[in-house]
């Protein structure tokens, strides 16, 4: 009988996954690692924000493009509408062009008035 110890393949296996799972902690690459991730969600985040800005649906897209180009036409001597005023304005422009939800549509539309007024009228 031989004295020395022998190991099975199995026991060998184990003490390799413990070695490679026993890695030493590295805090560089680990903050590394979390602001790359920080930096991707928060790219993310903006995109969308962003790209809901002037609607979430066609039809406020469409109102808000709308809304634009009738701000963007105002003459050049007129002042921006009241609230009051934009709301009938946008009522006026669903009876014409809108389909949807009239609530929606009139929101985007007075955002896209108010953005394509400041536009044209510094």
């Amino acid at each position: 009988m031989v004295s020395g110890h022998r190991s099975c393949p199995q026991e060998s296996r184990v003490i390799g996954y413990v070695k490679l799972m026993a890695r030493e902690f590295k805090p560089v690459r680990f903050f590394v690692m979390m602001a790359v991730v920080a930096f991707i969600v928060c790219g993310v985040t903006a995109f969308y924000t962003h790209r809901a800005e002037h609607g979430r649906t066609p039809e406020e897209w469409q109102a808000y493009w709308i809304g634009e180009t009738a701000g963007e036409q105002a003459p050049r001597a007129a002042k921006l509408l009241t609230p009051a005023g934009l709301n009938m304005t946008a009522q006026k422009y669903f009876e014409q062009h809108g389909s949807g939800n009239k609530q929606d549509w009139d929101l985007a539309f007075e955002h896209g008035y108010e953005d394509g007024f400041k536009k044209t009228h510094p």
